[in-house]
C-alpha cells in the first residue's frame, strides 16, 4: 500500500509549516505558539523534533480513499507538544488534553 497523495500533501504542508515558522497561523491557535521561537529552541534537539513530527503522524485520520480528514488537528496536536516543551521557566502550560501513549509512539 502507497501513501496517498491527500497524505504526501498533508505531511508537506506540516513541513513546510514547521521549517518556515508559520505553523501557529495555521493551528487555529493564535496564542498557543506565540512568542516561541521554536525552531531555535529546537534546532539542537533532534530526539524532541522526532517526536513532534510522531505526534503529527499519530494523529492523522484518514478515509478509505486516502484523503485526509484532521490536518489542523494533527498539526495543533504537534503543536501542543512543541509548546509544551519550549515552555520557559515559571510556564504552567500543560497540554490538554494530556497526550496518549498512542499519540506519542515512536515507530
Amino acid at each position: 500500500m502507497e501513501l496517498s497523495k491527500d497524505f504526501k500533501s498533508a505531511l508537506r504542508h506540516f513541513v513546510y509549516y514547521y521549517t518556515n515558522g508559520t505553523l501557529p497561523y495555521v493551528i487555529n491557535d493564535s496564542e498557543l505558539l506565540k512568542d516561541i521561537d521554536y525552531r531555535e529552541d529546537l534546532k539542537d534537539e533532534a530526539s524532541l523534533v522526532e517526536q513532534v513530527f510522531a505526534i503529527f503522524a499519530n494523529n492523522i485520520k484518514m478515509d478509505e480513499s486516502g484523503k485526509v480528514l484532521n490536518l489542523t488537528h494533527s498539526m495543533k496536536r504537534a503543536s501542543q507538544w512543541i509548546r509544551f516543551v519550549c515552555r520557559k521557566e515559571n510556564d504552567t502550560y500543560q497540554v490538554d488534553p494530556e497526550f496518549e501513549d498512542w499519540e506519542v509512539e515512536l515507530h
